[in-house]
């Protein structure tokens, strides 16, 4: 399957933020798939485990909330843009679209 190229510039940008998103999740689990291997078979001396353990861990931590947040930059607002999202002194509100591609439009990618 081959994506049509982007017609305008803003599908550019959407097109390159998606590829940036999405390597950014995989980078990020990666990195908490290597410290988990870091802290089972790391072999740390029984002083250490108890500081590595909360460096490691607090680490680990991170990259999982950062693949939250690339998961919800995607879905807000990502390569798809069919999702808006807003917060305020009112609140949070979200958005959807419909089926505004539907019509086989440049955007559209099913085949």
């Amino acid at each position: 399957m081959k994506l049509p190229p982007p017609a305008t510039f803003a599908e550019g940008q959407r097109l390159i933020y998606g590829w940036l998103a999405a390597a950014a999740g995989v980078f990020c689990g990666a990195c908490s798939v290597a410290l988990v291997a870091m802290l089972m078979w790391g072999g740390w001396s029984p002083r250490e485990e108890h500081t590595i353990v909360l460096i490691l861990g607090c680490a680990l931590g991170g990259f999982i909330a950062c693949m939250a947040a690339v998961m919800i930059g995607l879905l807000v607002g990502g390569p798809v843009g069919r999702f808006k999202g807003s917060a305020g002194r009112d609140g949070v509100t979200l958005e959807a679209d419909g089926d505004a591609n539907s019509g086989g439009e440049a955007g559209d990618c099913r085949h």
